[in-house]
């Protein structure tokens, strides 16, 4: 049987999304539920766009929304309908499930819109060299982005504090973690201060535009304080 030596750039990646209407609950004290909507497509859209620029075998959107069915579509990427809708890591499951099992997988959540296609293709250079590889998020402890060799090397845990459960997961099972971390990838939008990443980023991006059409440093009161202190 082909394995991922054979084929290493057989890689998947995996987008689990769950509902626009019901995305980014979070963040319903600052926006509206159509601006939480427009907000989670376009960092969809934004996600999408590296990975098309990414080297990656093909793309596979794990979800039971027809809206973002048709987008993903827009990139060519297969559509896995999400009927259980089950949460986060059921919907990675099946993409996992879907996978020829030579096929390598790189799971990236769809709210992280500021990763690069250079901080994928890293992910994609150390899984040469590691068979698990994980992109922690830089607050709350999740993970961003794991790429595997095979779909079932070790199980899916997104959330809070999943960056430790997956690295001990790899330990458990004997399967040395390469890590790859960037201001990029490291950032997702789920809280109210996520909000402000742009401006530390510093760099454009559909979704940086589109915060600043909605005003946000306005509405968090960021735009009032000093300098030094936006960015802490």
């Amino acid at each position: 049987m082909e394995t991922f030596a054979d084929n290493p750039s057989n890689i998947w990646a995996i987008v689990p999304v769950k509902r626009l209407s019901h995305a980014k609950q979070r963040l319903a004290p600052v926006l509206s539920r159509n601006e939480r909507v427009k907000l989670a497509r376009t960092m969809l859209h934004e996600v999408l766009t590296t990975l098309c620029a990414s080297d990656l075998a093909g793309i596979m959107v794990v979800t039971s929304d027809p809206m973002v069915a048709k987008l993903a579509t827009l990139f060519d990427a297969r559509v896995i309908h999400d009927g259980m809708e089950a949460g986060v890591n059921a919907a990675v499951q099946q993409g996992l499930g879907a996978l020829d099992a030579t096929a390598g997988a790189l799971i990236i959540p769809a709210d992280v819109p500021f990763a690069t296609a250079s901080d994928l293709r890293a992910i994609i250079d150390e899984l040469q060299h590691h068979p698990v590889v994980l992109a922690p998020a830089l607050s709350d402890g999740g993970t961003n982005a794991l790429a595997m060799r095979a779909p079932d090397m070790i199980v899916p845990k997104f959330g809070e504090d999943s960056y430790l459960r997956h690295q001990m997961q790899s330990r458990v099972k004997g399967l040395p973690c390469g890590v790859v971390s960037s201001d990029g990838i490291g950032r997702d939008i789920d809280r109210p201060q996520d909000l402000v990443a742009p401006m530390v980023t510093r760099k454009y991006s559909l979704t940086a535009a589109l915060l600043v059409e909605l005003n946000i440093s306005i509405r968090l009161g960021v735009g009032a304080l000093p300098l030094c202190v936006r960015h802490m």
